[in-house]
């Protein structure tokens, strides 16, 4: 199924933790319009200004969201969030041009220097634009370099 002209309902639901551990990764039909909203607000946008957009983690069951350490409130589990990598491009570029922009984004987190966490609101709710840095060293307010 696809989503938008770059981006397929696959690319959210693949992962090897899943396979590997034999887990039903399917986005369910009520959660779909909360990947649609990702996709047109935020992906499709940052696709169109950079290029290929690869999504490392997209939707997580809960099952799988515990065999790889989420958060119990992952917004992963709503089909809301995306951790993604974009070739040529360092994370903290991407999460920099995110906050710059108007992209109407919940919570985007430079995460290990290594990947981009964006998300967006629940329908109805505002967007919070929260920034945030994670590394070995915890999490903090705004975006950072990584400390490795």
């Amino acid at each position: 199924m696809r989503l938008s002209r770059n981006f397929a309902l696959e690319e959210f639901e693949r992962s090897q933790t899943a396979a590997r551990r034999g887990v039903n990764n399917a986005v369910p039909g009520d959660l779909l319009p909360n990947l649609q909203r990702l996709v047109d607000q935020v992906l499709q946008p940052l696709r169109d200004e950079f290029g290929p957009v690869q999504i490392t983690s997209g939707y997580r069951c809960p099952a799988l969201n515990r065999y790889v350490g989420g958060s119990p409130r992952s917004q992963h589990m709503q089909a809301l969030a995306a951790d993604l990598v974009i070739v040529d491009h360092e994370p903290v570029e991407i999460c920099e041009w995110i906050a710059g922009s108007s992209l109407p984004f919940d919570q985007l987190i430079h995460e290990f220097g290594r990947w981009t966490h964006v998300s967006v609101a629940a329908a109805g709710d505002v967007p919070r634009r929260q920034l945030l840095t994670i590394d070995r060293h915890g999490t903090r307010a705004g975006l950072h370099a990584a400390r490795l």
